[in-house]
């Protein structure tokens, strides 16, 4: 395997994060226990910037191996990288042996060879040992919740060891051929996030794409099996639109061209997606009461904050909920110490006649989950009790409704 690779001391070594990652912290462990040290800054650790030049510091010492000049910033700054989430990191120049030969190994595949890596770490810095010409493309097909209030596929192709991204959504109009929008673009790592930035054509122009940001944690995002992230930009109707999005990874072009020419979905990346797309008219609103159609009847929701208490009739029972509709923010919150709301949602129907409670309940109670429709006038005049409806799911999973009667607290 050794002979397969070329030492040449001009040609790149490409190490996975992981395996970069290691080294760092082997040479740390190697020169903390050299020098006795268990604090120490990052500008004096590496030797860079205003450090004491008296002090220990890695610089001194690889200069030393090596017999010649070495830039104390450069391991920081291939840290920093790997820091960041780029997947692979290069080193270059002498340093692709002076790294292993501080720590006493005589190169990479004596080093991996230790019992430091597990044989699956092992294999992905082989292969890109022996295939340095090329790194492999990665292939996702992208769903979201698009435009017309149907699920949308598009493809996703990543080159250049996630440098580079090219982005294709395809719509069917009235099940002729499909339109495709194609955007290209660049990717950036930084933390855990991975951020795509992307552009598209028209003739000879340049435009602004869309905008994605992916979570990946501390691992290669090409690992991944399934991204979860979000979206931003505008839509075919020229709408300014944001979402969520699923990416999924495919092993070849052949597999995204078969699943994007697909009709159907998977029924549990629907359920995450449906639903979840924030739409802004491409209209200039004089006036704050045109935003929305719920906008003329804020007031009533101005008016439902309060402390409360829902007594819940079921036949001869009556169990007693005391929840805070919080101001401005209008989220629902018990005041009973073992029970917390959840899944709750406020809302306004028939141009604002009728108030909506919908909400979840966990802990010790009769009830897991209740929804609520009321007269706006009663509820929000303080004065007087409010009675109303109900209907639930108590805790044996059973469809009920009864009778409820909501007073204010003091």
């Amino acid at each position: 395997m050794e002979k397969i690779y070329n030492q040449d001391i001009n040609q790149t070594l490409l190490l996975t994060k992981q395996v970069f990652l290691t080294l760092l912290n082997s040479m740390i462990t190697q020169f903390k226990s050299s020098n006795s040290l268990h604090k120490y800054k990052d500008s004096q650790l590496y030797g860079f910037g205003n450090y004491d030049l008296e002090k220990p510091n890695l610089k001194n010492e690889l200069e030393t191996i090596l017999k010649g000049y070495v830039n104390g910033k450069y391991l920081y700054n291939k840290y920093r990288e790997a820091a960041s989430g780029k997947p692979i990191i290069k080193i270059s120049r002498e340093y692709q042996s002076l790294f292993f030969k501080y720590i006493d190994y005589k190169n990479i595949f004596e080093y991996i060879g230790s019992d430091l890596f597990s044989l699956e770490e092992k294999n992905k810095q082989l292969l890109l040992l022996t295939n340095i010409e090329t790194i492999d493309d990665h292939y996702y097909i992208c769903y979201y919740y698009g435009e017309d209030n149907k699920m949308i596929k598009g493809q996703v192709i990543i080159y250049n060891g996630w440098k580079t991204i090219e982005i294709k959504y395809f719509y069917n109009h009235n099940n002729k051929d499909n339109v495709v929008y194609s955007f290209v673009g660049t990717i950036n790592h930084s933390e855990d996030f991975v951020h795509f930035d992307t552009k598209y054509f028209v003739g000879s122009k340049k435009n602004e794409g869309a905008k994605f940001i992916f979570f990946i944690g501390k691992s290669s995002p090409s690992e991944r099996q399934y991204l979860i992230g979000t979206y931003s930009g505008f839509d075919k109707y020229d709408r300014a639109i944001a979402g969520k999005m699923i990416l999924k990874k495919f092993d070849s072009k052949a597999e995204i061209d078969i699943e994007v020419s697909d009709p159907s979905f998977d029924s549990i990346i629907c359920q995450e997606l449906n639903k979840n797309r924030i739409v802004v008219e491409s209209n200039i609103r004089k006036n704050p009461l045109t935003f929305s159609k719920k906008s003329p009847y804020a007031k009533v929701l101005m008016n439902s904050f309060g402390n409360y208490s829902f007594s819940f009739k079921l036949d001869e029972n009556i169990f007693e909920l005391k929840v805070k509709i919080e101001k401005y923010h209008y989220n629902i919150v018990s005041l009973n110490n073992y029970i917390v709301i959840e899944d709750d949602k406020i809302s306004l129907v028939n141009k604002g006649q009728i108030l909506n409670l919908d909400f979840s309940i966990s802990g010790m109670f009769h009830l897991q989950k209740v929804s609520i429709y009321l007269n706006v006038f009663d509820f929000t005049n303080h004065d007087i009790e409010s009675r109303c409806d109900f209907i639930g799911v108590d805790i044996n999973n059973n469809i009920v409704s009864g009778k409820l009667l909501i007073k204010v607290l003091d």
